[in-house]
């Protein structure tokens, strides 16, 4: 077997897994801040206001629908030396040097004009490395304990990139290096950041690339035409169930981050301590995903997902009584730090669940449809998210809550409180019902595997030119 493939059951060593997880890093670099920062900040710096944020989000992920499909089925597609994935990782790196300069450089005059083509070019780059980095992940094992490593390094490797996004605030306004007099994200803070990542892109990239196998693709049986992927998500009963309960949680995601901010900063009065609670949860999930890894080899990984979502969700609306100012700081550190740690068991399965959801499928149409499936994935992560953050914006500007104002009535705070922690509880509830009912457990994807690699070893001894099926 050439160096640049490994077995898919087996062989997996930790310097392929770290070369993998920098692509994972850099893109969560790019994306956390879209989702928990950008929509406020272009509210609160620029001339766009609430309504046409939030308008402009959901647009974007229209056109997204497309992009993300589209880059999953041509990477599906594609042949060549360096494998199905990497080219569009690389091409993906390219396009995203020009998407986060405009994207974190905005004037103070922008308006919808600026911000939605800015959007456009991100979210293509942004499809263009996550989905193929994704569905490489897929391919580099399918045993049950190694497919939970690798998605508890995926989960890891995110939580890394929220860290260094966040802290990077915290250390440029320490005395180490006191470039900022506070944390808060100013224009002038936020340039600085995404320069930063424009100096790390290429390098993490580039060593992923160079340094992480191509892994091998089970049951490969020829090239993916857009009449097969829709036969064999018609047909695919788990996926339905998997992409049901992800939905859910994109829309309160999608909630929750983008009112993030808003509430932060209008309700509890902390705009400046926004980056030290966002890198103290990142730590927390760190921590505790060796953890939920280690939980999900060993136990079922959906009900793990199913307990750790459905907790969040109720941890998140003890914000509501975080006292304002100083005084709240310290409770509200502490509740950030134990609601990280029962979502980072919400993180650690979905790669893997997803996984077997495509094993599925080939066992059944015996192709390899991983980044078709992916790029379905990120679809319905990114579409929820901003329909979750595009509505809560509409419905705070229906309230006449204004992001920009200095003072805010009890009642317009009322309304963000609402916003910000009920409506992701019933929407996390209800993801935690269905993924606890999702079909493939341990013992059916043990099965799966065990048929898959038959079907390859049988295919492997057969003499050239023979078929499996007889003549």
């Amino acid at each position: 077997m050439p160096k640049s493939r490994i077995a898919p059951t087996g062989g997996l060593q930790a310097k392929h897994l770290f070369a993998w997880s920098l692509v994972s890093i850099i893109s969560n670099m790019m994306m956390i801040p879209l989702n928990a920062l950008i929509p406020a900040f272009y509210a609160k710096n620029t001339a766009i206001d609430l309504a046409t944020i939030g308008i402009i989000l959901m647009a974007a992920r229209l056109y997204d629908a497309v992009a993300a499909p589209a880059v999953g089925y041509l990477s599906d597609r594609t042949r060549g030396p360096l494998g199905r994935r990497k080219p569009w990782i690389m091409a993906g790196g390219v396009l995203a040097t020009a998407a986060v300069y405009f994207l974190f450089n905005p004037p103070a005059a922008a308006s919808g004009g600026y911000l939605l083509p800015v959007m456009l070019v991100f979210y293509t780059a942004y499809s263009m490395l996550a989905v193929p980095h994704s569905a490489w992940g897929s391919e580099l094992s399918r045993a049950y304990s190694e497919r939970s490593t690798i998605s508890g390094v995926l989960t890891f490797a995110g939580v890394v990139g929220l860290l260094l996004f966040m802290g990077l605030p915290l250390l440029l306004s320490s005395p180490l290096l006191p470039l900022f007099p506070t944390a808060e994200i100013t224009p002038p803070m936020l340039k600085l950041l995404g320069w930063l990542i424009l100096a790390l892109l290429p390098l993490c990239i580039g060593a992923a690339v160079i340094f992480a196998p191509i892994g091998a693709a089970a049951a490969d049986a020829g090239p993916v035409t857009l009449a097969s992927v829709v036969r064999s998500l018609r047909i695919n009963r788990p996926f339905w169930t998997f992409a049901s309960a992800y939905a859910l949680t994109g829309l309160a995601y999608g909630v929750y981050y983008g009112t993030s901010y808003i509430f932060i900063d209008a309700y509890l009065g902390m705009a400046d301590k926004f980056p030290v609670i966002y890198a103290t949860a990142a730590i927390a999930q760190i921590v505790s995903i060796p953890f939920w890894t280690r939980l999900s080899q060993t136990h079922e990984r959906k009900h793990i997902w199913a307990l750790g979502i459905a907790g969040f969700g109720l941890l998140l609306t003890l914000r509501v009584f975080v006292p304002p100012g100083e005084a709240g700081f310290p409770w509200l550190l502490a509740l950030a730090t134990v609601a990280s740690f029962a979502n980072a068991a919400s993180q650690v399965p979905q790669m893997a669940v997803l996984a077997d959801c495509i094993d599925y499928d080939t066992l059944r149409t015996r192709a390899n449809r991983a980044g078709s499936y992916y790029a379905i994935q990120q679809f319905v992560l990114k579409a929820t998210l901003a329909a979750g953050g595009g509505v809560a914006f509409l419905v705070l500007s229906l309230m006449d809550f204004d992001a920009k104002a200095a003072v805010h009535s009890r009642a317009s705070l009322n309304g963000l409180a609402l916003v910000h922690t009920g409506a992701p509880l019933v929407l996390f509830v209800a993801a935690g019902v269905l993924l606890w009912l999702f079909p493939l457990d341990r013992k059916r994807q043990h099965i799966i595997r065990r048929r898959l690699d038959g079907r390859v070893t049988s295919s492997v001894s057969l003499p050239s030119g023979a078929s499996p099926h007889g003549s």
